[in-house]
């Protein structure tokens, strides 16, 4: 794997195998499907760093909808593969946090996308609140 030392730390790794329906006419991961990809690579990084899931934060009161991604693709990963997540944080704002994501191949040679989503933080009333010292320590204090 090219070393990436820019990635943040700590990170988390997801394999996937990919679905038939998953793909486009070509037999390529339809690029819609990769922001699917970095939802679960995003829920299985709370759950590995935090011990707790999506759904539990929000029980805390605390929700994280998205408010900006992107995708660069850079090479298609096709049906029946199996592909490696790679997520991390990438920054802390006041009321927001920024996950980062690389796609790549089995044995984690060839990136095959990135990209990144920016959650803003709010409560029940869909209010921008403060990202609670709570969630920001679960994660270990991520870019300290």
């Amino acid at each position: 794997m090219k070393n990436n030392s820019s990635f943040p730390s700590p990170d988390n790794w997801l394999p996937h195998r990919v679905s038939y329906g998953e793909t486009d006419a070509m037999g390529w991961v339809y690029y819609g499907n990769y922001f699917e990809l970095f939802e679960r690579g995003r829920g299985e990084y709370i759950r590995t760093l935090t011990g707790m899931s999506y759904f539990d934060v929000e029980e805390r009161g605390i929700l994280l909808p998205v408010r900006e991604a992107s995708c660069r693709y850079r090479a298609p990963a096709r049906y029946d593969e199996l592909i490696m997540i790679r997520t991390g944080i990438q920054e802390w704002g006041r009321a927001s946090m920024t996950f980062v994501y690389e796609v790549y191949n089995e044995t984690k040679e060839k990136m095959l996308a990135s990209g990144m989503t920016q959650h803003a933080c709010v409560n029940r009333n869909s209010k921008p609140v403060r990202v609670p010292e709570w969630l920001i320590e679960a994660f270990g204090n991520v870019n300290e």
